[in-house]
């Protein structure tokens, strides 16, 4: 499951294309019901993972690139929550800079984009 999540959002990535979260589970019919909060720490559970990993081995998180589909189409707080882990900023401090959430899905633009990168690493799984 992980694995093709990681890989659509690599190709979102090749695109410049973010994704809602339902987008992301209607596409790969995840089957998840977001109504259910068990389902919504699911999701939030197999994108941090991805970009956990991702953070390790030095690349973009992927994860930037899902948001909410509402009129803020930002990511979830355990985007920036992940982030305030990894980075060791306060999560709402990031939130707050609206160009941190922009930031993030260009680093993926560009590195994903890099076709040398995508021959390298796009199963590094």
């Amino acid at each position: 499951m992980k694995k093709d999540i990681r890989k659509k959002l690599i190709e979102l990535a090749r695109l410049k294309t973010p994704w809602s979260y339902s987008q992301l589970n209607d596409q790969l019919q995840l089957g998840l019901n977001f109504q259910n909060g068990y389902d919504r720490d699911l999701i939030g559970e197999w994108l941090g993972e991805i970009s956990r990993h991702e953070f390790e081995k030095g690349r973009p998180l992927l994860s930037s690139l899902v948001i909410h589909q509402g009129r803020d189409r930002e990511q979830g707080d355990g985007f920036y929550k992940l982030c305030e882990e990894l980075l060791g900023t306060p999560w709402e401090q990031l939130k707050e800079d609206k160009n941190f959430e922009i930031e993030k899905m260009k680093e993926c633009y560009a590195f994903w984009k890099e076709g040398e990168n995508y021959r390298k690493y796009k199963n590094d799984w």
